[in-house]
């Protein structure tokens, strides 16, 4: 189990394990597996593994989202170490009933109109999980009580009416041109990668590829590699004892000098003060 509480502007993630998300503040579009979502303060998401998403707050105003990483069953061989399967997406994982994990793989993507009850329940258990992360040692006590806190959050969810998506024809059309250019990127952002060969994978030109990517995601090409390769750098200052140049060697982001330099633009802090900052909690 991972925790966040962050502030959205634009992200995209691939992530291998579920993911649920509350929205205290702010308003913003979710692009999920094509389909088009307006969440705003006091909605809930809840997004199975490897399901693409973008995620992007309204112009000048701040999203601040809740979010909470977790797997359905206790697997210790994943604990703070949850690595991708190579080539893996949404549609193969759901499509593997034998394996437990998908249980909750159909359920609708988001809750809105949510009671300020229900809201209030969720974020006691979101800190409720915070506190537990930040005050107490791993053992079979706080393994239990952050089990406890997960289910208490699920049951809320369930609990809720679905909400909608605004997905049409059209868009689903552009995604997948898009969809193919993500998962492209998200499997060699380790190396470098040119909008020429990023373009051709969406299989139009580059112009238009360009454009289309602005409006799905609200950001240049360029600059959505570079954050996700800093996003995926923090992930492994987080989980991994790997060294900061060899962190910046396997996301993508050339020598501990390139590294430092991208990190601070996107962070405001150096590598091994963000990696200072992570050990303190």
């Amino acid at each position: 189990m991972r925790l966040h509480h962050v502030s959205a502007t634009v992200r995209s993630f691939i992530d291998p394990e579920y993911v649920f998300i509350y929205i205290k503040a702010g308003k913003g579009i979710y692009v999920v597996e094509g389909r088009e979502y307006v969440i705003q303060a006091g909605d809930m998401v809840l997004m199975a593994p490897y399901m693409l998403h973008i995620v992007r707050s309204e112009p000048g105003q701040e999203m601040i989202e809740c979010v909470i990483h977790f797997d359905l069953f206790y697997d210790p061989s994943r604990q703070g170490n949850v690595s991708d399967i190579p080539e893996m997406n949404f549609s193969r994982f759901a499509a593997d009933r034998e394996n437990p994990e998908t249980l909750l793989a159909d359920v609708p993507l988001s809750r809105t109109a949510v009671p300020e009850s229900v809201q209030a329940g969720v974020y006691r258990q979101y800190e409720e999980l915070r506190r537990s992360f930040m005050e107490e040692k791993q053992g079979t006590i706080r393994q239990l009580r952050e089990r406890a806190a997960m289910l208490e959050i699920l049951a809320y969810y369930l609990d809720q009416p679905a909400g909608t998506d605004s997905g049409s024809a059209e868009r689903m059309h552009n995604w997948r041109n898009i969809e193919r250019a993500l998962t492209y990127i998200h499997e060699h952002y380790s190396r470098p990668v040119t909008l020429d060969e990023v373009s051709r994978q969406a299989r139009i030109s580059k112009t238009y590829f360009c454009s289309l990517f602005r409006q799905y995601t609200g950001i240049p090409v360029h600059r959505y590699i570079n954050e996700l390769r800093v996003y995926k750098a923090k992930h492994m200052m987080e989980n991994s004892e790997l060294s900061l140049t060899e962190i910046a060697d396997a996301a993508g982001l050339g020598d501990i000098h390139a590294f430092s330099k991208t990190f601070r633009k996107y962070e405001r802090m150096s590598p091994s003060e963000y990696r200072a900052k992570t050990l303190d909690h």
